[in-house]
């Protein structure tokens, strides 16, 4: 389908030209083909497809534009996949310098792929030197199981209770929370212990006076659930999915400290915290530890499926892993892939994308704390970077989190003033790309701020009582 337009390009809109809104959302273009493809897709995507209905035409930055011509603000449709924006022209023209000569030749080496290791040498701790290419996030946590179980010749791993590692079987495994839920039986051998989830302690304590107790549960895990034969401990440094969670600067290292003590492998999942995405080239970083794997993809390719297990070197000579085949895959290493991960990540450095997500992150973060001073219903905010959670109460006092039902009124809200938000759980996530703008990220807020208190004034006034 071909969109006549003839409004101005992305390009040249400012943040005071947007949201651009000439229909109602969803428009009656997207209407149709929304409801054509229903016809043949399967149930059960994203929140954000399936609440806003919409069919997006094109974008620039951190701008989209739908079918009926609408241009609206990305606060994170691109899930974070977009870390340098929508179509940066630099790596689209890598992408596209590799597409004028090839588009797949299996995992042979090629130019772009040996510049790209190059370049994660450098971006990397030192001792994280061995790299191998895949396609996507549950792909990488997979691959990075089999090289642990390769390395120690054991086969048990402990994750954090709200984790999220993906939706392959072993990924699953790894990760807390409704996603697992009627898909048992899982495979034996996973073991979970809690996040420093501050917000709503597992363990009902206070931080500091806590002293970060439930870092060390991880002991009880080890020595009461497991048969001894743990091969690796897996977690991400700020969970995502689990609830955009910004955990004390002392978890990290005793989670590190453990693993040292055990000889245990620490692998740190970055597929959703990596590429810039909190304000720091990788979330590890915050806590000033050293991982012995990672794992990144999502950002890291600015939107072309990318994936890379970062290794030390003494873990990846051991059969099976470095037998012929162990540890490729098909479209693993891709030409196409590593082009486009090598420019987005050249990107962040040259346009300084890092000081972008740390400063505007910081700027957003600030202005929903006001709000969440003026509203009741929102419990707190969190983050780092362009990383940012507002968690949805009933009320202060109960915690109780605020139903679906209420949080997709917001979400509408949100979206019917031209600013897309990637999820309506009770933990909503800011996740725009990292070339956002203070000035745009400012236009943003202001049409969320109207709508939460459209949503505050539709309340019962028992349940606001006190919110200012």
């Amino acid at each position: 389908m071909t969109l006549e337009l003839t409004a101005r390009p992305l390009e040249e809109l400012t943040a005071a030209d947007v949201p651009i809104l000439v229909t109602d959302l969803p428009g009656p273009n997207s209407q149709d083909l929304y409801g054509r493809e229903e016809r043949y897709s399967s149930p059960g995507g994203s929140t954000a497809h399936l609440l806003s209905r919409l069919v997006l035409h094109e974008g620039y930055g951190a701008l989209l534009r739908d079918v009926d011509g609408n241009v609206l603000i990305d606060f994170g449709f691109g899930m974070i996949g977009v870390s340098t924006g929508h179509r940066h022209p630099v790596v689209m023209r890598a992408i596209r310098g590799v597409l004028d000569r090839y588009l797949h030749v299996y995992d042979m080496t090629t130019p772009e792929r040996v510049e790209l290791f190059e370049y994660m040498a450098e971006l990397l701790p030192a001792n994280l030197n061995r790299f191998q290419m895949y396609t996507g996030g549950a792909e990488t946590v997979e691959a990075a199981m089999r090289l642990s179980k390769s390395a120690t010749k054991k086969h048990e791993f402990i994750s954090l209770d709200r984790g999220f590692h993906g939706k392959t079987l072993g990924a699953m495994s790894l990760t807390g929370g409704t996603t697992r839920k009627g898909y048992g039986p899982l495979p034996g051998g996973y073991f979970q212990t809690p996040a420093a989830y501050c917000y709503r302690c597992p363990l009902g304590l206070t931080y500091p006076s806590c002293n970060v107790a439930c870092a060390d549960m991880i002991e009880n895990v080890y020595n009461q659930q497991s048969t001894g034969d743990i091969a690796a401990v897996i977690l991400e440094p700020m969970p995502a999915a689990g609830g955009m969670i910004v955990p004390p600067a002392e978890f990290l290292p005793k989670i590190k400290s453990f693993c040292e003590r055990n000889g245990l492998i620490l692998i740190v999942d970055e597929i959703f915290t990596g590429a810039g995405r909190t304000g720091k080239m990788w979330g590890f970083e915050h806590s000033g530890i050293q991982p012995n794997v990672v794992t990144m993809g999502k950002g890291a390719g600015s939107g072309y499926p990318v994936g890379l297990v970062a290794a030390e070197d003494r873990l990846v000579h051991d059969w099976p892993w470095n037998f012929p085949t162990g540890s490729s895959t098909t479209f693993g290493g891709n030409v196409v892939a590593a082009a486009a991960m090598l420019a987005t990540l050249k990107v962040i450095d040259s346009e300084r994308l890092l000081e972008n997500s740390a400063l505007v992150g910081q700027e957003m973060k600030d202005r929903l704390q006001k709000m969440q001073r003026r509203f009741e219903f929102i419990g707190d905010v969190r983050g780092a970077g362009l990383m940012i959670g507002i968690e949805l109460v009933e009320d202060r006092v109960s915690k109780a989190p605020l139903p679906a039902g209420e949080c997709q009124k917001l979400f509408h809200g949100a979206l019917r003033r031209g600013v897309l938000l990637p999820n309506a759980s009770n933990v909503l996530r800011v996740v725009p790309p990292l070339v956002m703008t203070s000035a745009l990220a400012a236009r943003g807020l202001d049409l969320m701020e109207e709508a939460f208190e459209e949503y505050d004034r539709s309340r019962p006034a028992s349940t606001t009582e006190g919110a200012n």
